[in-house]
């Protein structure tokens, strides 16, 4: 979803090739008869993002730097330069100074923010779409100031926690007793063994969490700590993948639930949910994998139609006598019998996980047959 921040008026993998051009900076100058290039929209969950004339967001890569592009060949057609004819533009929403351009290699001139250069990702099909946002951890939507719009913290799950909150990378987040509300105490190598937190751009940006929740503190090396509940938060840096929480075991410290308080051990919690790529908020089970919906069911009354070969590739979601909810609401919570077993139902429909699907955080099953869905925690489908 897409709210104009300003008014438009005119702008797999890959793998990268390494062609750096010897770019001529320039300013922005302002000229008569020129034409706007960059405009600001603001999108769901990122805030304010730099977008070109058309709507389309524009992309910053971490392996470029100032005023020196290295997207060149197959990385330039998965992401198209921002370009403009000539030096005659102008902005809306952009600081002036901080909007300049470079000459690529071929010759084209090439829009940067802040010194970094801006791209279109060719799989964003509309304006306010954001699908190369992260990707390969190095691309991300440009902010109005020319920061990376990265998510501060995000909700994912963690077996035997339930949800707790991550980085946009999808690792846990921590808190740390050894701190005061508002302040933190971990520095050196304190702070080498859990990285802070950082925050980039004026507000933190988050998906599936409280706002009201998220605050700041500055650290002594003046970079913006996120909290959580007045509390500040660290990563750990012997956790390397989503779902890892290895931290829980040193004294003092504890992931971070949803709340912002000390997510506690509960074995018995069986549904939970968490942020999922662009679906925003799904159900998954235990293990943070993502519970999907059937169109060819019925919720009234609850009836699954996947069976055989069926149910061979989407497994039906399965839970124990006194299974326990967390993050969706349990007035929409059910079973049917099948086989022996209790399956899982949100809003009536039976729930499924998909074969797949191999890592948390997962959603292949997304749109499949066109019938297949991801659940939201309110049970409707998700993307749609």
């Amino acid at each position: 979803m897409i709210r104009r921040g300003v008014a438009a008026v005119a702008l797999g993998l890959i793998s990268l090739t390494a062609c750096v051009a010897t770019p001529e900076s320039k300013p922005v100058a302002q000229q008569r008869e020129s034409v706007v290039a960059l405009n600001v929209a603001e999108i769901d969950d990122l805030g304010p993002v730099v977008t070109d004339v058309k709507g389309f967001t524009l992309y910053r890569f971490d392996g470029d730097r100032p005023n020196e592009s290295t997207c060149a060949g197959e990385c330039a057609a998965t992401w198209p330069p921002a370009t403009v004819a000539d030096e005659n533009f102008t902005v809306n929403g952009v600081p002036r100074n901080l909007v300049g351009s470079i000459v690529r290699k071929d010759g084209s001139r090439q829009l940067t923010v802040d010194g970094m250069p801006q791209y279109r990702f060719a799989k964003d099909g509309k304006p306010g779409e954001t699908k190369g946002q992260g990707l390969q951890g190095k691309w991300f939507a440009t902010g109005r100031n020319g920061e990376r719009t990265r998510l501060a913290a995000r909700t994912g799950v963690v077996a035997g926690l339930g949800a707790v909150l991550t980085n946009d990378a999808g690792l846990t987040l921590y808190r740390f007793d050894g701190d005061k509300p508002g302040e933190s105490t971990c520095d050196g190598g304190c702070a080498e063994t859990w990285p802070p937190v950082y925050v980039e751009g004026e507000q933190p940006r988050v998906k599936g969490v409280d706002p009201k929740l998220l605050g700041t503190i500055t650290r002594k090396d003046g970079r913006k700590q996120l909290t959580v509940a007045n509390w500040a938060q660290y990563t750990f840096k012997n956790d390397t993948k989503p779902g890892e929480a290895k931290g829980v075991t040193v004294p003092k410290w504890f992931a971070t639930a949803a709340d912002g308080k000390k997510a506690q051990q509960n074995k018995a919690i069986a549904l939970t949910s968490a942020t999922v790529k662009d679906l925003g908020v799904v159900a998954t089970d235990k293990d943070g994998m993502t519970l999907y919906r059937f169109d060819d069911d019925s919720a009234n009354p609850p009836t699954s139609n996947c069976s055989g070969e069926c149910a061979v590739q989407w497994p039906p979601a399965f839970v124990d006598e006194g299974f326990q909810v967390q993050g969706v609401d349990p007035s929409l919570v059910g079973t049917i019998e099948r086989d022996g077993r209790k399956q899982l139902t949100i809003a009536g429909l039976p729930q499924y996980l998909f074969s797949g699907d191999k890592v948390c955080g997962d959603a292949n099953g997304q749109g499949v047959g066109g019938k297949w869905w991801a659940t939201r925690a309110d049970g409707s489908r998700a993307g749609q």
